[in-house]
């Protein structure tokens, strides 16, 4: 848009004029002023425009199978955002094209492109090499390094893990070891002694035959008389 204000002096025929240009947003179109005469002629100049190619590479060789299927672009002018954000995978060959872009902005200063990769996976991190009019993302896959408070805390974990299966072995083996007693305690008292029937039997005929000699003691005696 153009707007115009022309005033003349009444001591001289000259006119002043003061010319107000403004620029659309995206930049489509400037405009050139030449004064001829008392007239502005104002002429709209198409501004230069460029292309950006962007290209996905992926450094993971081995982890292919954890790829994302798509990732996001966004599109940043002077490190404004700018347009929307793109969607690219597979399908498209991990390339894409922004198109229609100016060159230069309103003031005729170069207009730096670049281009940021939305919600990155986290096994991934992203290089980015501009040449010329051609951007390459590179992502390259990044092992997880152990914490050292994580590890320390696993082992912790399964030293206790260890220790506690040892204490039930050893619960286990004097459990074992009183069963072993107590069944050997219950089969030894089952167990007749050695002797011990053959003992009384001779016991029981020695007093017999004690008690019969007694008697036969007195039988003689009683004859006596």
């Amino acid at each position: 848009m153009m707007s115009k204000n022309v005033s003349f002096n009444s001591m001289d025929l000259r006119p002043n004029i003061k010319v107000f240009m403004e620029l659309s947003t995206d930049y489509k179109y400037c405009y050139q002023s030449q004064v001829i005469g008392r007239d502005i002629v104002n002429t709209a100049i198409e501004v230069e425009k460029m292309s950006l190619i962007v290209n996905k590479e992926w450094d993971d060789k081995g982890y292919e199978s954890i790829r994302p299927e798509t990732i996001t672009i966004q599109l940043l002018a002077n490190n404004k955002l700018q347009g929307n954000p793109v969607t690219i995978g597979v399908s498209e060959k991990w390339t894409w094209e922004f198109t229609d872009l100016a060159i230069r902005d309103e003031l005729g200063n170069d207009i730096l492109y670049s281009i940021k990769e939305i919600d990155v996976d986290k096994h991934y991190q992203v290089d980015q090499i501009q040449e010329n009019n051609k951007i390459t993302l590179i992502n390259k896959f990044v092992k997880e390094e152990p914490n050292p408070e994580e590890e320390e805390e696993d082992n912790s974990i399964n030293n206790d893990g260890d220790s506690e299966p040892t204490n039930n072995n050893d619960g286990n083996s004097n459990h074992s070891e009183e069963a072993h007693n107590d069944a050997k305690k219950e089969t030894t008292e089952n167990l007749p002694v050695v002797g011990q029937y053959s003992g009384f039997w001779l016991i029981l005929v020695g007093a017999a035959l004690l008690f019969g000699v007694v008697l036969l003691v007195k039988h003689k005696q009683e004859r006596k008389k």
